[in-house]
Formats: structure tokens, C-alpha cells, sequence
């Protein structure tokens, strides 16, 4: 054990030294590249060379890749060329994905989709709707938007045959159906993906599949079946040298002989999966594996090395900034801590944990916001440039007039009927430019007032976030009580240890009335003009009915309302019904929809 953890601590002092011999070939090819650059003009053919640059060094060097990427962008619109913008496009949503800076990668993404569209490939399309979608679902932003993203690459994908980008689609939907934990589907589309690429011979693919397959079995507690589809995913890596996947399928292993007695194999799978992961320098694999050899340790009662394992992690999540693995390796060190009787760090550690839940639950939120404003942002600026396009347009066309009136005006023979016919093209004129402005204004106004009904609809769904937040405080707070009636049977000498821990509880909850004032606040400032159509419509109604109807048009059950007002559930089931009795509402109607209606 001390060796495997003496390698993970030399592995974060060299993993950045050990890249300096390799990739010499390449930089002699990429050094070959550029020394062409100066000898070309702007053109095509340099926007090529230029996109070939980048993708060279996506990886080894993503500032210089975006460097070389940035020119080809610049000349290409330059050049007004929709292919090159697109490829171009594509390949710098590509580099920003690569540095996992997921928003600019997003914009980058739907540009080349738009000049994709323009092109009609449909083939490309299938695959920009497919990164697009990964993008959603690995790091959590919409499900609901990776869905629509996966199936609109489907579609596509059908339409020109692409059976590859088919099969990916299949497993990324499957992947969404695993995440939210409806596995009957997650396995239907799995299976789908997997007969594709058994049928196309797509070795890395069916390995992937079969691993995903196993995944499910897992979840299931079929333990044999998942072993087999595992092993046969290890058997196809194994063959093609896929590291990465066969890091994954030894961790799987080891997740699944960790519930076993027989813990050395659990051990050992775990290990050879963080060895591929530091042969191969993956950082964020690293970090997940030795979170779940860290967890691994907690079960077998060995917090010394679960201590040490989780130590590294997060050393190397600092580094990274990964938050998500210093927020699991602070977990893991409070458990560890605890199950020591180091109280004191075992506090520090929970702390820690749960300022870094809380920033990671904040900053989700806020990419999530930034994708909504960033994606009505791109379409305002397309409307903008339409109307900009029209305008000169309309500045092109006055200006043939102008010619054509010098033009007339020569003919002096014809002067009064060139004259008349000046007259009526000038009126013609000004009233479709006026039309056209006025049409393009509206739909402008029309685009910013559904950002602003998105923006109200974010604030309901904040305002549902902080309603179950409230609901599971009160929760604790009811267990709290319960905790403290059972103090009084606790033995003597343990009585001092359960009061420290139900004081650290408290002092994580204590805010609790503030946040019910915020709530309501926030209600009152989301659901203004609706209270100003109930007051209207139901002049008699008090100031909690009033409140009570604002959280039902939330879809709030009563469990959770009366969590939240700390009153019992007969007490909003009686609301509810003097609601229905005042509104009168027929019976086969929910009080919720009906609200929602107003």
C-alpha cells in the first residue's frame, strides 16, 4: 500500500516533466507547416494549412492551436468563404472543448452548425449535433437540450446513412436514460449501438458498448453477466491498445469484486486502472479512480490509507481546479477522520466539503444561465446582421435609382414622364424600406421578449431549488428533534460526543428562517403580476392564500409546503380545499393547472 501511494505522490511531481522528449516527429512536421505560411496569400489554401496547424496541436498546445485557428477564422471571413468558416468554426469549438472551456466551445459549435446548414452537409451536421450533445450531458447542463441535440444528429445521420455517428447517437442517448437512472432504456439504446458497430466493425465502439452494457447488468446487482460483458470489452482494448477504455473497464472490475469478500482482486483492478491512467497523463481518469480507491478503503475500515490515497487527490484536484474531486477527496478525508476520532479535522474536512458543494451547486447554475444568454445572444446577433444585410440592401438599390434618375434626366425630350416615374419609384421605395424596417424591429422585439420569458422561467425553477432546499432543512430539523429525545437515554460518557455532533448539524442548518424569508421574498418578486390577476379576479383572498397559491402554481406538493411553512399537511389539504371552494373549481381540474392558467 505504501508503495502505490509513494508512486501516486511522484506521479503529481513528474506527470508535468515527462512530456519533454516526446512528440518530436510531430514538432518537426508542425515547424515544416508554418514555415510555409509566410510564402502563402490569403486564401483557401492558407486557411487549410492553418486549420491543419491547430488540429496538430490541439492537445500538445491548445494556446498556439487557437493561435493558428484564430488566423484561418480571421481570413476566412474575410474571404466571405462558407466552407472554410465552417470547417474553421468547427475546429475552434473543437479546441475550447479540448480545454474544457465548454461555453465559448458551445458558440463556436452552433456557428458551424449555421454555416453547415447553408451548405447542406448533412453528414458534418450529424456530428456537430452529436458534440454538441456530449457537451450537455457530461458536464450537466440540460439533459432535456442533449436530448434534442442527439436526436436532431439521428436524424441526420439516417438521412445520409452514417451508421457511425448513428451508433453514437444510439449510446449517447442511452447515456441520458443512465444518468437518470431508467435503465430498461438505457439498455435498449446501448444494445441498438452495439449492433451497429459489430455490423460496421468498429473495434474501440463495440468495446465501449459492451462496457456500457455491463454497466447496466452492475446497476442491476447481476454481478456474472457484468463480469462477462466487461471481460469482453477488456479482451477487444487489450487487442487495439485502447488505454483509456481499458482504464475504465479494470475500474468497473474493481467496483464490482469491492462488494466481494475476496477485496485483493477489488485492490488490484483498482490499481492497474489508475496505472493507465497516470501512463497516459488523463488527469481527470486519475482522479476519479483513486476517488473510488479512497471510498474503496473507507468500506474496509482502512482510513490510514484511505487518508493517504484521498490526500492525493486532493493535491491533484487543486492543481487542476478540479472542484468536483476536491469536493469528494474532502468528503473522503472527513469520513476518514472521523473514523479516527480526529474530530477536529474530521470538521475542517466536512467544512471544506461543504463550502465546495455549494460553489460547485452555484457555479452549475450559473454555466447553465450563461448557455441560455449565450444561446439567445447568437440568435439576436443573427438577427441584428439580417437587418444590417437589408439595410445595405436597401443603400444598394438607392443607389442604382440615383444613377438611373442622372441617367433620365439626359433625355431632356422625356423630362416630365421620367420625372413622374421618379416620383413614383421614390415613394415605392420609401414605403418597403419602412415596411421592411418595421418588420424587422418587430422581430426583434419579438426575440428579446422571449429572453425575458426565459428569464422569468428561470427564476420559477431558482425558486423550486430553494423550496426543496427548505423542505429538507426542515426535515433535518425534525430529525435534530428527535436526535435530542434520544440524548436523554444515551449513556454518560457519550452523551459530550453526541452533543458535539449534533451542534456541528445545527451550525450547517441554522440559517433556516432566513432562507424562508428569502424564499418568500423571492416569490413575491417572481409572481408580482400574478398575484396582480389574483387580486383582480379574487379580491377576497388573504395574504397567505395568497402565498399558498403562489407555491401550488409551483407544482409544490402538500408534503413539502408544509415543510417549508412548518405546518402540518391536514393544514394545506384545508387550504387547498377553501381555495378549490372560493375559485370554484370543477373537480376533474387540478388546483395547480388552474393557477398555472391565470
Amino acid at each position: 500500500m505504501n508503495k502505490i501511494v509513494l508512486l501516486l505522490f511522484l506521479f503529481v511531481f513528474s506527470v508535468l516533466k515527462q512530456t519533454a522528449g516526446q512528440g518530436q516527429m510531430a514538432v518537426y512536421n508542425t515547424d515544416s507547416l508554418a514555415a510555409l505560411l509566410p510564402t502563402l496569400s490569403d486564401s483557401e489554401d492558407k486557411i487549410e494549412l492553418l486549420n491543419n496547424l491547430a488540429v496538430a496541436f490541439r492537445e500538445s498546445d491548445p494556446d498556439k492551436a487557437l493561435y493558428y485557428s484564430r488566423q484561418a477564422l480571421s481570413i476566412a471571413t474575410q474571404l466571405q468563404s462558407i466552407p472554410s468558416c465552417a470547417v474553421t468554426n468547427k475546429v475552434m469549438g473543437e479546441i475550447f472543448e479540448s480545454k474544457h472551456n465548454y461555453q465559448p466551445s458551445i458558440n463556436y459549435y452552433l456557428i458551424s452548425i449555421k454555416h453547415y446548414k447553408t451548405l447542406d452537409d448533412k453528414n458534418e451536421l450529424a456530428v456537430l449535433y452529436n458534440k454538441l450533445g456530449h457537451i450537455y450531458i457530461t458536464n450537466h447542463y440540460d439533459y432535456d437540450q442533449g436530448m434534442v441535440y442527439f436526436n436532431q444528429a439521428l436524424e441526420y445521420a439516417g438521412l445520409t446513412g452514417n451508421q457511425k455517428e448513428m451508433a453514437t447517437s444510439y449510446n449517447s442517448i442511452g447515456g441520458i436514460y443512465y444518468y437518470r437512472n431508467d435503465l430498461d432504456k438505457a439498455y435498449n439504446y446501448f444494445r441498438d449501438a452495439l449492433k451497429i458497430r459489430e455490423e460496421i466493425g468498429d473495434e474501440s465502439g463495440i468495446a465501449a458498448s459492451l462496457n456500457n452494457i455491463g454497466e447496466i447488468h452492475r446497476l442491476k446487482g447481476d454481478f456474472n453477466k457484468a463480469l462477462d460483458f466487461y471481460n469482453q470489452a477488456i479482451k477487444i482494448n487489450e487487442t487495439i491498445r485502447h488505454d483509456k477504455y481499458l482504464s475504465v473497464n479494470y475500474l468497473n472490475l474493481g467496483l464490482i469484486y469491492a462488494t466481494r469478500p475476496d477485496t485483493f482482486k477489488a485492490r488490484d483492478y483498482f490499481t492497474r486502472s489508475i496505472a493507465l491512467n497516470k501512463l497516459n497523463h488523463d488527469t481527470v481518469s486519475l482522479i476519479h479512480g483513486m476517488t473510488e480507491l479512497g471510498n474503496f478503503y473507507l468500506k474496509q475500515v482502512n482510513y490510514d490509507a484511505a487518508i493517504q490515497v484521498f490526500d492525493t487527490v486532493l493535491m491533484l484536484s487543486r492543481l487542476t481546479s478540479d472542484l468536483n474531486g476536491q469536493r469528494d477527496a474532502s468528503h473522503g478525508l472527513s469520513v476518514a477522520f472521523d473514523g479516527k476520532g480526529n474530530t477536529r479535522r474530521a470538521f475542517d474536512m466536512f467544512r471544506e466539503y461543504t463550502r465546495l458543494n455549494d460553489s460547485l451547486f452555484v457555479k452549475t447554475k450559473a454555466d447553465q444561465l450563461d448557455e441560455l444568454q449565450s444561446r439567445f445572444e447568437l440568435n439576436l446577433k443573427e438577427k441584428e446582421i439580417e437587418l444590417k444585410d437589408n439595410e445595405i440592401a436597401l443603400l444598394q438599390r438607392e443607389q442604382k435609382l440615383y444613377h438611373f434618375r442622372q441617367l433620365l434626366l439626359v433625355l431632356s425630350l422625356l423630362l416630365v414622364i421620367i420625372a413622374t416615374i421618379l416620383v413614383y419609384s421614390k415613394l415605392q421605395s420609401k414605403h418597403k424600406k419602412n415596411k421592411l424596417m418595421m418588420e424587422q424591429e418587430a422581430a426583434l422585439s419579438k426575440a428579446r421578449q422571449e429572453l425575458m420569458e426565459i428569464e422569468l422561467r428561470n427564476k420559477t425553477n431558482d425558486l423550486t431549488n430553494v423550496a426543496l432546499h427548505l423542505v429538507e432543512k426542515n426535515k433535518f430539523l425534525h430529525e435534530l428533534k428527535s436526535e435530542l429525545k434520544s440524548l436523554r437515554n444515551a449513556p454518560v460518557e457519550k452523551r459530550e460526543e453526541l452533543i458535539k455532533g449534533l451542534a456541528l448539524n445545527v451550525q450547517q442548518n441554522i440559517n433556516l428562517q432566513k432562507d424562508l424569508e428569502d424564499f418568500q421574498s423571492h416569490i413575491d418578486e417572481v409572481n408580482t403580476a400574478f398575484y396582480r390577476k389574483l387580486k383582480t379576479r379574487f379580491p377576497g383572498l388573504t395574504k397567505n392564500e395568497e402565498h399558498l397559491c403562489a407555491m401550488l402554481r409551483l407544482n409544490l406538493s402538500s408534503k413539502e409546503i408544509a415543510a417549508i411553512n412548518n405546518i402540518t399537511v391536514r393544514a394545506v389539504e384545508m387550504g387547498r380545499y377553501r381555495l378549490r371552494k372560493k375559485f370554484n373549481i370543477p373537480a376533474a381540474l387540478s388546483i395547480s393547472d388552474f393557477l398555472q392558467e391565470l
